[in-house]
């Protein structure tokens, strides 16, 4: 794109310028319940460590959204050990961010990217690859040239009534000016073109009357009834060319109105300033919000979009910046507002094909802009990709864009959507990962797979919820958030779940009841080594969050069964095993559990785990399953 700002300045340099959660009650009917965070984190603040500790407590924060907090035990994790899971740089990236440690984040995340080629990466490597969710758009539009492009610059295109109005620097018949010679173009004037009934032009020309000057006119807008027209131009108002303090020729919006079919009583808007470019107007649907662009000083990047509020009387409010969710360090430019009032424009801040993209932004239930979607291909490609309008014809749009193939140096587009591909219905049941009941008020959050939002909504009486958009092609993240429970995402492709399906999800409180082994509740492991009964270290790890467990709740009483392997005589194995659960007692009762709530004995290999009895050859891991202790509640 030809970016040219006027006299001396690029037009279009300027974008053109090209938890805390609330308890809920219990519904559980068991005895008791253990705060399993609470026991973690107990554990750990005695200074006791290993991988597991590390990763369960990271994961409760994590899945809690409290990424502070998880960024604090995922540091100890990846410090204890390098033997991670690979998912486990995903999540220290993302918690490293909530603290702005953005430089470790990248680093993260480039290893991520390295360990499963997973596209979550791209973030990290947005600049060096493109995003498969903006390329894999290709289906939804046909684009192809507007039939009204010059060899010079033709964009900026809008529509009142079948008639487009448009920018363009092509050589005039009625209006002819001295060339710009920063461009070697014309100045650009306005145009407008008219369309029969399937969309072809039939007919081009210029405005003329007090609208196109010897210097530049750009984007427009209309009211509904087409009495007013809002438009760019550059500083140059009653014949008279304004400069800023460096001697630059800015630019400015300007009102005209219709009168006796002529434009008239062209008045600059009164928030223009002669120190930087206003540009680019947009209006909301009922005509009391003006959109602009402009690189007025307080904004985040080279250019950002502002709304302005227009009063009753035709007065202005004060510019108010969409703030940092749709502004970035970069540009912002070429608002568009349409008929259910959201908002299309181009940046070169967010993710990405190159140059200038076109993004759409959906406005949330306060009217705010905060969520944004790229068009992806065809509508933008590796250059400038700008000016999205409506027009009267069904399925039908335009855009702007300087990409290889056209006809001069920008040219407008034409897009015919094509029929959406196939949706499914995601139908789910919530449910209770230990008691399996459903689950009431679930919050659902659907997410596309670069975590935009798609679509949110709760969980009936039954534990059920549908949701729709899920196309089949498409890979997609269910955030499951209760109370009480621990947060759940999965990750899942749109034909995997194309009939219902369960999810448990698993409560912060543990229910326990006579008879359960405490071990398999909290999710832990105690092992012996062979022919040893003294207390491993790793096994101390999981011994202190029982012991933190009995100490919590006195009414609780366990009996230790200890076991052992095959691979001695019966009567070795019993002798053994009876050393390994007194020895186990003795430490439990060393660390201040009183001694008349824990019994033990040992079993010998009376009930091994697996196949592994006396003969049969098995490997040193499937022994180790049978070298255990058991913790079942007797009272």
């Amino acid at each position: 794109m030809k970016k040219y700002f006027a006299i001396i300045l690029l037009f279009l340099s300027f974008c053109a310028f090209s938890q805390n959660k609330a308890k809920g009650n219990s519904k559980y009917d068991k005895l008791a319940y253990i705060d399993a965070i609470e026991v973690y984190e107990n554990v750990a603040k005695k200074g006791l460590k290993s991988k597991e500790l590390f990763e369960k407590l990271g994961n409760a924060y994590y899945f809690n959204g409290m990424l502070d907090k998880s960024k604090i035990w995922y540091d100890k994790l990846f410090e204890f050990t390098s033997d991670i899971d690979a998912e486990y740089y995903f999540r220290y990236a993302q918690s490293l961010k909530a603290v702005r440690d953005y430089d470790k984040a990248d680093i993260m995340m480039e290893q991520f990217f390295q360990l499963t080629n997973d596209y979550r990466g791209e973030l990290y490597i947005k600049n060096k690859l493109y995003l498969k969710e903006i390329k894999g758009n290709q289906e939804r539009y046909k684009i192809e040239n507007a039939g009204i492009n010059s060899s010079e610059s033709d964009y900026g295109s809008y529509f009142l009534g079948n008639k487009m109005y448009f920018v363009s620097s092509r050589k005039f018949v009625k209006n002819t000016n001295k060339l710009d010679s920063w461009t070697n173009q014309n100045f650009t004037n306005l145009m407008s073109a008219e369309f029969d009934s399937i969309a072809n032009v039939v007919h081009i020309d210029e405005l003329t009357d007090e609208i196109n000057t010897k210097y530049h006119e750009s984007s427009l807008i209309f009211t509904k009834d087409g009495k007013t027209m809002y438009f760019t131009r550059n500083n140059y108002y009653k014949k008279k060319i304004g400069y800023n303090e460096k001697k630059i020729v800015l630019l400015k919006l300007y009102k005209a109105s219709l009168i006796n079919n002529k434009w008239d009583k062209i008045i600059e808007l009164p928030f223009n300033s002669d120190e930087y470019n206003i540009a680019h107007p947009a209006l909301s649907n009922d005509e009391k919000t003006m959109y602009f662009a402009s690189d007025m000083p307080g904004g985040y990047g080279e250019s950002d979009l502002y709304k302005i509020s227009i009063n009753d009387d035709g007065t202005f409010g004060k510019p108010i910046n969409l703030g940092p969710k749709i502004n970035t360090k970069s540009r912002e430019t070429f608002p568009y507002i349409n008929k259910s009032d959201e908002l299309y424009f181009a940046s070169d801040g967010h993710v990405g094909l190159g140059g200038l993209d076109l993004f759409k932004s959906i406005p949330d239930k306060n009217g705010e802009f905060t969520l944004f979607e790229n068009l992806g291909e065809p509508v933008n490609s590796e250059k400038d990709d700008f000016g999205f309008s409506e027009s009267p014809f069904e399925k039908i749009f335009f855009i702007s864009s300087n990409r290889n193939g056209g006809k001069g140096y920008d040219d407008i587009y034409k897009l015919i959507e094509q029929d959406k591909p196939e949706e499914i219905v995601l139908e789910q049941i919530v449910v209770d990962a230990n008691t399996r009941k459903p689950l009431e008020n679930v919050k659902i959050s659907i997410y596309d797979s670069n975590y935009n939002l798609i679509n949110e909504t709760v969980t009936d009486n039954l534990g059920g919820f549908k949701t729709s958009k899920i196309r089949k092609d498409r890979e997609y993240i269910i955030k499951i958030e209760y109370p009480d429970y621990f947060t759940s995402e999965k990750r899942y492709k749109g034909n995997d779940y194309v009939v219902k399906g369960v999810l448990p999800i698993n409560p912060k409180l543990i229910a326990v009841d006579y008879g359960d082994d405490l071990i398999k509740l909290l999710n832990l492991s105690i092992y012996f080594d062979l022919d040893k009964y003294f207390i491993r270290p790793d096994a101390e790890v999981e011994l202190a969050m029982l012991i933190k467990v009995m100490l919590k709740y006195p009414q609780l009483k366990v009996h230790i069964k200890s076991h052992t392997d095959s691979r001695q005589s019966d009567s070795y194995n019993l002798k053994l095993s009876d050393l390994r659960a007194k020895a186990t007692r003795n430490y439990m009762i060393k660390k201040g559990v009183p001694k008349d709530r824990i019994s033990a004995k040992g079993y010998g290999e009376t009930e091994l785990l697996n196949k592994c009895s006396n003969g049969v050859p098995c490997s040193k891991e499937e022994h180790q399953l049978n070298r255990r202790s058991e913790f079942i509640i007797i009272k």
